[in-house]
């Protein structure tokens, strides 16, 4: 298969993206289109302007591929797509606010703090607050993600966690935590074979 490409999205008011729905598509269809649920799913692909910028297809039996990691959404850093990984839409809004990055008590000088259960055995824990700034109850997906060092040789960015907010009514917040666990923070190291956390 090859990407899908929409040259004509700017001539429409919306568009619906369903994958592998199930048995009930058509009445899942039905109730977001007439606002019974509220869409907060985020798209697990990348969404091209042209196929053309996409890694393309060998035609022989044996091919080199040289981009590296550079694959699929993470090849899309920095170029124009219609819709990227991990976009989504809902019919509310919402608002974010980092609520601080901190090590684990297994780590930290103070293991006193509270933290919270998603940070267990984990070197780091991100928390954040997801505020629901809209007029419609909703639910939203939250990304982490990384930014390693130029040197790494790793893409831009990298997904290391998502969380799933419980449904807000409009101006309702929750506190999200991820944790970051080591392997989170490595990156491998073809040539030795073996995973390290980068410089």
């Amino acid at each position: 298969p090859g990407s899908i490409v929409m040259p004509w999205i700017d001539k429409v008011d919306a568009a619906l993206n369903v994958f592998l729905a199930g048995d009930n598509t058509g009445t899942a269809i039905a109730d977001v289109l007439f606002g019974v649920v509220n869409p907060s799913a985020k798209s697990p692909v990348t969404f091209p302007q042209h196929a053309s910028d996409m890694t393309q297809p060998c035609p022989g039996l044996q091919c080199d591929y040289t981009e590296g990691l550079a694959v699929g959404w993470h090849g899309m850093e920095g170029k124009s797509v219609t819709f990227p990984f991990g976009h989504g839409l809902s019919y509310t809004s919402f608002d974010y606010s980092l609520l601080g990055v901190a090590a684990t008590p297994s780590l930290a000088a103070d293991a006193t703090q509270d933290f919270p259960d998603e940070c267990f055995e984990a070197l780091l824990c991100a928390r954040a607050r997801v505020a629901n700034a809209g007029l419609t109850a909703g639910v939203e997906v939250a990304q982490l993600y990384l930014g390693f060092p130029e040197a790494a040789g790793e893409p831009p960015k990298v997904l290391r966690g998502f969380a799933r907010t419980p449904s807000l009514d409009p101006g309702a917040a929750v506190d999200l935590a991820f944790g970051l666990r080591r392997r989170d923070l490595q990156v491998f190291d073809a040539a030795a074979e073996e995973w390290r956390l980068p410089e």
